[in-house]
C-alpha cells in the first residue's frame, strides 16, 4: 500500500472484491492528484570565484559539484564574467575569493570590484550570501579583498548566511567546514549534508599520475644544476636552478610555478632553543602532520623568521608589556608593521625571556612554514625531464643580526648539487601563451620576473609560433645583472625575439626602469595593442606592477587619444578579454 493513501480496512462491511476495487480507485485518485501537483523547485545557488593562480576556481567547482549532488541548482562562474546587476537578482550567492599583492583583488575581479564600490552600486536586499576568503597570514593585508567584499555586500543590504571564513594557505579544513555549514543554511528541497572532499589547495584536476605529487606529498627531485646568473661585483645574487623530473609523474606548462618545500636554518633553530626553557625532544601536535618532536616542528613546519600580529600579541599579553600592547589597536597598524619589519621570533625571545614556557606555546603562536613558489623558467617542450627556476637570494642585516630568506638561502648554500629536495607544481592556468601562435606578445619582466618569459620564448619557438615577441627587462647594471643575456641576445639575433628593450637603473645618473621604457616606446606599444597583442607582467606587486600599470594607462591615454576614464575602461577590457595577464607577488 502506498504511504499516505487512505485504504479500506478488512474490518469494513465490504466483500473482498469490493474492498480491492475501492482501494484501487483511491490509489488512482491520489496518484492522479500527485501528478498534477507542481514539482518542488530546487534552491538556486550562484557560486562565484576570483582567483589569481586557480585555487579559488578549483574549490568553487568542487563545491558546485557537491551542491548539485545534494539537490541544489548550483552554477559556478568567475567574477570577470559576471555583471553586478546579475548578482542583485540572485537569492543565494557564495563567493570564494583570493587576495594577492598589497591586499588587491585578483586581476579577473578588478572590474567587478570597481563596480561594487561605486557610489551608485545597486541594492542587494534580495541576496543571501557567504564569503570564503583565501590568503596568506604572512602578509599584513591578509584576505583584505574578501573582507571588503563581505562588508560591502552587507552595506548594500545583503544578508549573511553565516560569518565569512578567512583561510590561510592550509585551506582544506576551513573550506570543508565552511562549505558544510553554508549548505545547511541554504534550505535545499532535498536536504542532506554536503560532504565536501578534502582537497589540497594547490592540486590541479588532472590524471591520477599527475596527482601523485602535491604540496602535502611533494616529489623529492634531484638538484641537477645551480649556477649564478649575476656576475662578480653585483650587489645581489640571482641563481638558475635545474631540478630533474625523470619518472616523477610531474607535468607542468610554461607559466606554472614550482613550489619548494623549504626548511629553516639549523643554526637559527639551535639558537632559538638556547633561549627556551625546554629541550628539543618534547613532542607537539602539528595540524595535518601529527605528533612530531618540537625540534623537527621548528625546523620543518613552523615559521620563526618573520613576526606576525599573533606572535606580537602573545608576547604582549604574557609579558604585559605596554610598548607591545600599544601596537595592537587597529589604528596602530602602521606602527605595528614598522616594528615587525626585519624582526623574527628570536628578537622577542631575547628581549622578553620566559614568555614562551612550553612547546605548545611555541606551536600556538607560530604560523606554518609555507612552501616558496617560483615562476618556472623552462618549457617542457624544450627542457625535457627538467624544471628550471630563477631565484634571487635574500640576505640582509636588520637589528644587528644577519638574516635571509628561508628558501633562497637554503637553495644557495645549505644544499648540495645532487641532493634531493621536495618540490611540487602549482598550475597557473591564467598565465599562458596565446593559443593562437600568430598573436603578438608583450612581456614585462624585470629581475626574476624574467623567469616565465624565458619559458614562454622557448615554448613558442618549440611550437613554431610566428607571432611577434617583445620583451622589456630591467635590473641594476648591465655588466653584472643581465640575467640570461646570452640566450636573449641569441633569440633577438635570430628574430624569434622581435624587440628587446632593457632598463638598467644604476647605469646612469638618473634611475631608469621598465615603465620608463614603456613610455619611451609608447607609440609602438599602442600599435602592437591595436594588432591584438597580449600583455604579460611578472614580478614585484608592491611597486613595479603598479608603476607598469600606470605607464600602460598613460600609453593608452597619450597614443590612443583617450581621456583618463576612457583609458581606464580600455585597460579594464584588456583584463576582461584575457589580454592583460599578471603574475605578481
Amino acid at each position: 500500500m502506498l504511504a499516505g493513501v487512505p485504504h479500506i480496512p478488512e474490518s469494513a462491511p465490504f466483500s473482498p472484491e469490493q474492498r480491492e476495487w475501492l482501494n484501487g480507485f483511491l490509489a488512482g485518485l491520489f496518484s492522479s492528484a500527485a501528478a498534477k501537483m507542481p514539482a518542488a523547485e530546487p534552491v538556486k545557488v550562484g557560486v562565484y570565484f576570483a582567483t589569481q593562480t586557480g585555487t579559488a576556481e578549483r574549490l568553487a567547482k568542487k563545491l558546485t559539484k557537491q551542491l548539485k549532488s545534494q539537490g541544489y541548482a548550483a552554477t559556478s562562474s568567475s567574477l570577470d564574467k559576471v555583471r553586478l546587476a546579475e548578482i542583485t537578482q540572485q537569492e543565494n550567492a557564495l563567493f570564494l575569493v583570493s587576495t594577492y599583492g598589497e591586499g588587491d583583488p585578483p586581476d579577473t575581479a578588478k572590474t567587478f570590484r570597481d563596480a561594487l564600490f561605486t557610489p551608485d552600486a545597486p541594492a542587494m536586499t534580495k541576496l543571501r550570501y557567504s564569503v570564503f576568503c583565501l590568503g596568506d597570514k604572512n602578509y599584513e593585508s591578509f584576505c583584505r579583498f574578501g573582507v571588503e567584499l563581505d562588508e560591502r555586500l552587507k552595506a548594500l543590504g545583503g544578508t549573511r548566511l553565516n560569518s565569512r571564513v578567512e583561510s590561510d594557505v592550509d585551506v582544506d579544513e576551513p573550506f570543508a567546514h565552511w562549505a558544510e555549514d553554508v549548505a545547511s543554511r541554504l534550505g535545499a528541497k532535498r536536504p542532506g549534508p554536503v560532504l565536501v572532499e578534502r582537497t589540497d589547495c594547490h592540486e590541479e584536476i588532472r590524471t591520477d599520475r599527475e596527482l601523485m605529487h602535491t604540496r602535502d606529498n611533494p616529489y623529492f627531485a634531484e638538484l641537477r644544476e645551480r649556477r649564478a646568473l649575476t656576475a662578480d661585483g653585483s650587489t645581489k645574487m640571482t641563481m638558475h636552478l635545474s631540478f630533474a623530473l625523470e619518472d616523477a609523474g610531474l607535468e607542468y606548462e610554461a607559466g606554472d610555478a614550482c613550489g619548494v618545500v623549504a626548511q629553516n636554518d639549523v643554526a637559527l633553530v639551535e639558537e632559538i632553543f638556547s633561549l627556551l626553557p625546554f629541550g628539543t625532544d618534547a613532542m607537539v601536535e602539528i595540524p595535518k602532520v601529527g605528533r612530531v618532536g618540537v625540534e623537527e616542528a621548528l625546523l620543518r613546519h613552523l615559521q620563526p623568521t618573520r613576526l606576525t600580529r599573533k606572535i606580537v600579541q602573545a608576547f604582549a599579553e604574557k609579558a604585559q608589556c605596554r610598548n607591545l600592547l600599544a601596537l595592537l589597536p587597529a589604528e596602530q597598524g602602521a606602527h605595528l608593521e614598522a616594528f615587525m619589519h626585519g624582526r623574527g621570533l628570536i628578537d622577542l625571545l631575547e628581549e622578553y625571556p620566559g614568555v614562551v614556557e612550553s612547546p605548545d606555546d611555541l606551536v600556538a603562536m607560530l604560523p606554518r612554514l609555507a612552501p616558496r613558489l617560483y615562476s618556472i623558467a623552462s618549457s617542457p617542450k624544450t627542457h625535457t625531464g627538467e624544471v628550471h627556476c630563477t631565484i634571487a637570494v635574500v640576505r640582509y642585516r636588520s637589528h644587528n643580526r644577519e638574516r635571509g630568506g628561508v628558501a633562497s638561502t637554503m637553495l644557495e648554500s645549505r644544499v648540495d648539487v645532487g641532493q634531493r629536495l621536495p618540490i611540487y607544481i602549482q598550475p597557473n592556468k591564467r598565465f599562458r601563451i596565446p593559443a593562437d601562435g600568430s598573436t603578438p606578445m608583450i612581456m614585462i619582466g624585470p629581475g626574476t620576473g624574467i623567469a616565465p618569459f624565458r619559458a614562454f620564448l622557448h615554448e613558442r619557438r618549440a611550437l613554431g609560433h610566428k607571432g611577434s615577441n617583445w620583451l622589456f627587462f630591467g635590473e641594476r647594471r648591465a655588466k653584472t645583472d643581465f640575467l640570461y643575456e646570452q640566450e636573449l641576445r641569441e633569440m633577438f639575433s635570430s628574430g624569434h625575439l622581435t624587440r628587446l628593450d632593457t632598463a638598467f637603473s644604476r647605469d646612469q645618473a638618473q634611475k631608469l626602469y621598465v615603465q620608463d621604457r614603456m613610455l619611451e616606446h609608447g607609440a609602438e606599444m599602442w600599435r602592437w595593442l591595436n594588432d591584438g597583442a597580449q600583455l604579460y607582467v611578472c614580478g614585484d606587486a608592491s611597486r613595479m606592477a603598479k608603476d607598469v600599470d600606470a605607464a600602460l594607462h598613460k600609453v593608452v591615454e597619450t597614443h590612443g587619444g583617450m581621456c583618463t576614464n576612457a583609458a581606464r575602461e580600455y585597460v579594464a577590457q584588456l583584463h576582461d578579454h584575457r589580454r592583460y595577464h599578471r603574475d605578481v607577488y
